[in-house]
């Protein structure tokens, strides 16, 4: 237990210092500051606003940064693969520090995200929900880059695969199901086809924010029992979603880091 104390605690104070450099985070906090001013535009009802800007702002730039940051978190001790872990230290003691780390940059910049507006027009509760969906998308993403940088050996191949993973989270899913939407099959069994959108992380937080916050039902996701409760519990499915994402993309990244120092 000293042991694996000792190794997260480590991992954790080497990761923030080499994090400072790191141009993802960089780019990732400037967004967070840029977006969390835009709802002052309308100062009578920022903490309305805010959702609108917030959910396109992690959806197309944030996510994204936080799978690089993820990914280059990994990438950066590769090469000390080899000698690291001839050390009695745990890989599951080490990722968990990283993952410490990056918790403790990317929650903040959540946070960010809303001040303004909280501090505007009140902390209203959608800007809870808005900041803790933002905070948990962004983390399993990074989740998802740690897990790919500890299977992938070279840095542009798992570039490339970290991108085709984002481009088919957010663009992807929708597309194949909305190709497949006419199928009489489909049209038989709508929950299944309704299944991929729910359980993608970026899908699942459009629906989500779109309809918790704005009080309007997604075009086109059609009804029944399954969509019933998704979008009357939908803050409770993303956090147990992407509470399952975070944790097999831990299990995935301990697992490719084993890999690496048996090949």
């Amino acid at each position: 237990m000293t042991t694996m104390r000792s190794t997260l605690v480590a991992t954790f104070q080497r990761e923030l210092a080499e994090q400072r450099l790191n141009r993802f985070l960089h780019v990732h906090l400037l967004l967070s500051a840029a977006v969390s001013v835009l709802p002052l535009f309308t100062p009578d009802a920022a903490d309305r606003a805010a959702p609108a800007w917030i959910v396109p702002a992690v959806l197309y730039c944030l996510s994204l940064s936080s799978l690089l940051l993820g990914l280059s978190a990994a990438q950066g001790d590769s090469d000390e693969f080899p000698l690291l872990f001839t050390q009695p230290i745990g890989r599951a003691a080490w990722l968990a520090g990283k993952v410490a780390a990056m918790a403790t940059m990317l929650v903040p910049a959540s946070l960010v995200l809303v001040t303004p507006a909280a501090l505007t027009s009140g902390l209203a509760w959608p800007l809870v929900v808005m900041a803790a969906a933002a905070a948990g998308v962004c983390l399993a993403l990074a989740l998802l880059g740690l897990a790919i940088g500890c299977w992938v050996h070279d840095h542009v191949r798992g570039l490339l695969l970290a991108l085709g993973l984002w481009f088919t989270l957010l663009f992807g899913t929708d597309l194949a199901l909305l190709a497949l939407s006419g199928a009489p099959l489909v049209q038989q069994w709508p929950a299944a086809w309704l299944m991929p959108m729910m359980l993608n992380p970026l899908s699942a937080l459009r629906v989500t924010m779109v309809f918790s916050l704005e009080q309007t039902a997604p075009a086109g996701i059609g009804t029944g029992a399954v969509v019933g409760w998704w979008l009357e519990h939908g803050a409770l499915w993303l956090g147990l979603l992407l509470t399952g994402w975070m944790l097999a993309a831990f299990a995935a990244g301990v697992a490719g880091a084993r890999r690496r120092l048996d090949a």
